[in-house]
């Protein structure tokens, strides 16, 4: 049954597995809660409520004179703790038989099995952590490497946030002045200066709208950046991904047509993830299941961060690749890069209207080039000092924050009344606060914690 984030007020004093589940060298069972310190000294062999915080303590886990295990009981005293709360960690020998015995013996003194992400929801609730540092911890946990780490270590730390409480600031005060002109209606007072309100308005604009520009850089990184591999059959498409992948994932095949859908997959380099996108051949289909394939390729093709559009040195003209191009120029926001393959056999043209490779996939020429330039690109995409909207949840979030700001703006530049402007600006301060969690209902917040994993 799902209890809700009301569950995580209840007074109980809840218990979990924190560590992976499964044989290892340790296992850390964590306690948290008013009732931690006595609870967890009834299955230790020590008082652990006269132990300071944030010491550590060695002794025996058991109870009714049976010993399950010697461990180490670490105390932290609130409010010095992650939970906000009195908690204790045991650091168990790592059998999955002593995982779940000892947290059946914590049930058993007194303890709620924590449900998933009930700690970190519990940081969040007193005050620790606020939503967007606590949704960190769960995409800190989720990273598969470095790029990925960067970015939800930027946002643990809170940076993203305390730009999200500036713009609140910003507005409350504007707010407040409009609020306190309809309290003087009938006296006709203007307390807001109209023109500092629109440039205001024009600034926090520009800063909201580069936040949500940032999304689908920040979610590529995170969750690997997409690189679209189209062109026209037999241009060495599925020979380029199995060299970038080092793998023969795709069929290669002399026939035109082979692949009929996409083939994705995986790598890591530089610290980035990349996700490669073999896709059907480009040209005008001969039946129905090559449609749809091509089709498909096209809309990867808009979705990927980087298009490589492949063509054949030995075949194709600078007007080709122009004429291909034109396919894809309503993409401002892809970087779109110009593949010579089989230069082993040819010599390639030159182009000079974008980035281009001269390479042979199947002999392994240029590919390091290629990759190394990969790894350059997601580096410039990344600026250490540059904050990135990873979340969907954050950038749906600003993108209704700036709908609500640019209709205040065009009600001030059209004389709306007070009332319905301040409206506009309430909605504004409501999705910002929503980003945070200052305003947030339950059930977002249920959905947010529900996909940590239990112990976290």
């Amino acid at each position: 049954m799902n209890r809700g984030i009301v569950g995580a007020i209840d007074g109980k004093t809840i218990c979990a597995l924190s560590t992976a589940a499964g044989m290892g060298g340790i296992a850390v069972v964590r306690v948290s809660g008013p009732d931690a310190l006595r609870i967890a000294s009834a299955v230790f062999s020590k008082d652990l409520t006269e132990v300071a915080s944030h010491r550590a303590v060695f002794g025996k886990f058991q109870r009714d004179g049976e010993t399950l295990d010697e461990c180490l009981a670490t105390v932290f005293r609130a409010p010095g703790t992650f939970t906000g709360e009195d908690t204790v960690e045991f650091g168990l020998h790592g059998s999955p038989f002593i995982q779940s015995e000892s947290v059946r013996w914590l049930i058993d003194a007194g303890c709620r099995h924590a449900g998933p992400g009930e700690f970190t929801s519990r940081a969040f609730l007193n005050g620790k952590l606020d939503l967007t540092q606590a949704e960190a911890v769960g995409d800190l946990i989720a990273a598969e490497h470095e790029g990925a780490h960067r970015l939800a270590m930027t946002q643990l730390r809170g940076d993203f946030a305390k730009e999200i409480q500036a713009l609140r600031a910003q507005l409350i005060e504007f707010a407040g002045l409009l609020e306190l002109e309809l309290d003087f209606a009938e006296e006709d007072v203007e307390f807001a200066d109209r023109k500092r309100f629109d440039d205001l308005l024009s600034a926090l604009l520009h800063r909201i709208g580069g936040l949500a520009l940032s999304f689908k850089h920040g979610n590529a990184i995170r969750d690997g950046i997409p690189v679209a591999i189209v062109g026209a059959p037999n241009r060495g498409k599925s020979t380029l991904l199995n060299a970038l992948l080092g793998d023969e994932r795709a069929i290669v095949s002399a026939t035109a047509g082979t692949t009929r859908d996409t083939v994705e997959d995986t790598c890591i380099a530089g610290g980035y993830k990349f996700r490669f996108i073999d896709t059907a051949g480009l040209r005008d289909a001969t039946d129905e299941i090559e449609s749809e394939g091509i089709r498909r390729a096209l809309q990867k093709a808009r979705s990927a961060a980087i298009v490589l559009y492949v063509f054949d040195a030995s075949c194709d003209t600078v007007q080709d690749v122009e004429l291909a191009l034109t396919s894809l120029e309503a993409l401002p926001d892809t970087e779109v890069v110009v593949v010579w393959n089989k230069v082993d056999v040819a010599e390639a043209p030159t182009q000079g209207s974008k980035k281009q490779f001269h390479l042979s996939a199947a002999q392994g020429i240029g590919i390091d080039q290629l990759n190394a330039w990969f790894i350059e690109w997601a580096k410039g995409r990344q600026d250490t000092d540059a904050l990135m909207v990873t979340n969907l949840r954050h950038y749906e979030a600003l993108r209704l924050a700036e709908e609500a700001l640019n209709a205040a703006r065009t009600g001030l530049a059209n004389d709306v009344p007070g009332d319905l402007i301040a409206s506009d600006v309430r909605q504004a301060l409501h999705h910002l606060g929503n980003i945070t969690g200052e305003v947030d209902p339950e059930d977002i917040l249920d959905h947010i914690f529900s996909n940590f994993c239990i112990g976290k």
